[in-house]
């Protein structure tokens, strides 16, 4: 957790408030998940597994990324491995790839936990701006930051906290920009079954061409609201696995076991409804949220997938930044958001912050109200 959502998630504790700002799932972990987690415990699933994690996990991922993914090469011996959630992935990727001054380019905004790895690993770290409101790609910008030094490209699809799903065209195009270079692909895709309007997800490690250099980084955390559970996997070529499974070895160990049964079991028993189900109910709590934070005055940026929206304040507070408008809501009327220096460089003429979705329909209604009354009237008794 960041310093600043940290204070945001106190600060709205001390009134009691309503916090839409940590990404946190709240809402409730599909019946047949937690019947296997417990049913995986007292059947003695409760030692180590091998540090690429519990094979049933492995093979069910594995089959998971050739039919919903589209990726060939997800052997579950040779390319899976589960890992303590997608940032423990991202971490063994830092840990097998970079050295201290390699270059990285990532697109921003960004994850904050990326950026804040990265530097942990000492790496020279180049920006590629994508601008409100659809966030198109600026290839040019790409092509400058690759370099013959760059050893990572690292993306988000779909995007935290933009909402961005990348396309294919847009994929194809990385990958020839790509193909100049010996820089790999990190696609982080933990939001996978989030997209709206009938958009695609397109996993880049599906795109033909580039294939040989992704390395895909997911999980069910967010699918089955288990963010606590910390299982999430990496898919990559075997000679980087190796690696990254020597420091998972190393550092911890392995992810917890019964929990690893329990997502496998949960990948193979839950079939396509429960995800369009996902879908639609994410889908509906944003076009909902849009609409109240029109009524109250603010303009949704609309995502095109994961569960945050960004809105913008300009147009009932233009006199005050992010950070002052964060605190003036929490003190106000007890909501909670995230400012946008977590995600951008220079977040001073930024008039944009983002919510988190993941919550009871209820919760984001009474939210909304007290928007809507603290942009009407003032101050909302909290």
């Amino acid at each position: 957790m960041s310093p600043a959502l940290r204070q945001i998630t106190i600060d709205v504790q001390k009134v009691g408030g309503i916090n839409l700002g940590q990404g946190v799932c709240q809402l409730p972990v599909p019946p047949i998940v937690l019947e296997k987690a417990a049913e995986a415990a007292q059947n003695g699933t409760n030692r180590y597994t091998n540090p690429r994690g519990l094979l049933a996990l492995r093979e069910a991922v594995s089959e998971k990324a050739r039919s919903f993914n589209r990726i060939a090469d997800c052997d579950p011996e040779q390319n899976v491995l589960i890992t303590c959630g997608a940032t423990g992935a991202f971490e063994a990727v830092c840990a097998a790839l970079l050295d201290p001054g390699d270059e990285v380019a990532i697109f921003e905004p960004y994850y904050p936990y990326h950026l804040q790895a990265l530097r942990r690993y000492q790496a020279d770290v180049r920006f590629v701006v994508q601008r409100p409101p659809h966030w198109e790609v600026d290839f040019d910008a790409v092509r400058k930051a690759v370099s013959p030094r760059t050893k990572l490209l690292l993306l988000n699809t779909p995007g935290n906290p933009t909402g961005k799903v990348f396309t294919r065209t847009e994929l194809e195009m990385i990958a020839e920009t790509l193909s100049h270079s010996d820089c790999f692909l990190v696609t982080d895709e933990i939001y996978e079954y989030m997209t709206f309007d009938g958009k695609e997800h397109v996993s880049p490690a599906s795109v033909e061409s580039l294939q040989d250099r992704t390395i895909t980084i997911s999980g069910h955390s967010k699918t089955f609201a288990i963010t606590g559970w910390r299982i999430g996997y990496a898919i990559a070529p075997s000679w980087i696995a190796e690696r990254m499974a020597a420091f998972l070895d190393a550092v911890y160990v392995c992810a917890p076991a019964p929990l690893q049964q329990a997502v496998a079991d949960g990948i193979r028993l839950l079939g396509s409804e429960f995800y369009e189900q996902l879908r639609n109910q994410y889908q509906t709590k944003r076009d909902r949220f849009g609409e109240g934070l029109r009524e109250a005055g603010m303009e949704p940026l609309v995502p095109e997938g994961a569960y945050y929206m960004l809105g913008s304040f300009e147009g009932v507070f233009p006199d005050l930044n992010a950070d002052e408008f964060v605190r003036h809501m929490i003190q106000s009327c007890g909501v909670g958001a995230v400012p946008p220096c977590d995600f951008v460089r220079d977040d001073a003429a930024e008039k944009w912050v983002r919510f988190c979705l993941a919550v009871e329909d209820s919760v984001l209604e009474q939210a909304l109200r007290r928007l809507l009354h603290l942009t009407t009237k003032g101050a909302v008794t909290v």
